[in-house]
């Protein structure tokens, strides 16, 4: 893991300043199947990792972030958890990933504060222009506990998962992922 750049403005809540050099962009090299040498995926993270749609019926504060024109909310649990991405981010190499419907991608762990339930990790994975020795696109849209976010979760078992390593393999190749049909 190599930290690129400043990616996020300076955010204050409640007049402390929150740290966000945990999410900065980062580089991840995975050697697969077609790519022995390795290939580099640069890796960068969205506020939805730290922030939840801002709701004035909900929320008492005014938007402290934003995404484009659309108001979020600092999220403390969000915040917190998202300490863990870097390391789930990291073991991505290791793991399976499942196809979401939005045509997305997300690994599914358990919470890294230890509590019981899951954590969400949605991201899209594209190729991209070299930059600094990568070659892929990691953009992680989005980070949260489902029960935490109440949202409602769609059933893992629904949904159909590949390796990661294929996953980058295909996107290396301009090729579209093959699911083997649910039975």
């Amino acid at each position: 893991m190599t930290n690129v750049a400043s990616h996020f403005p300076p955010l204050k809540v409640g007049g402390v300043d929150i740290c966000l050099k945990h999410i900065e962009p980062m580089t991840l090299s995975l050697a697969t199947k077609a790519c022995p040498q390795g290939v580099g995926i640069y890796v960068v993270f969205a506020n939805h990792c730290y922030s939840e749609k801002h709701d004035p019926a909900i929320h008492e504060a005014n938007p402290n972030v934003w995404d484009g024109k659309n108001p979020r909310i600092f999220c403390p649990v969000r915040y917190e958890l998202s300490k863990g991405l870097p390391g789930l981010i990291n073991a991505l190499p290791e793991t399976r990933v499942y196809q979401t419907p939005e045509a997305n991608y997300m690994r599914v762990d358990a919470r890294p504060d230890g509590l019981e339930g899951e954590y969400r990790i949605y991201f899209h994975l594209k190729r991209a222009r070299e930059f600094k020795g990568t070659s892929l696109k990691l953009f992680v849209e989005s980070a949260y506990a489902p029960d935490d976010a109440k949202i409602e979760a769609q059933p893992v078992n629904k949904l159909q998962k590949v390796r990661f390593a294929v996953l980058v393999d295909s996107t290396v190749k301009h090729q579209a992922v093959k699911f083997t049909p649910k039975r």
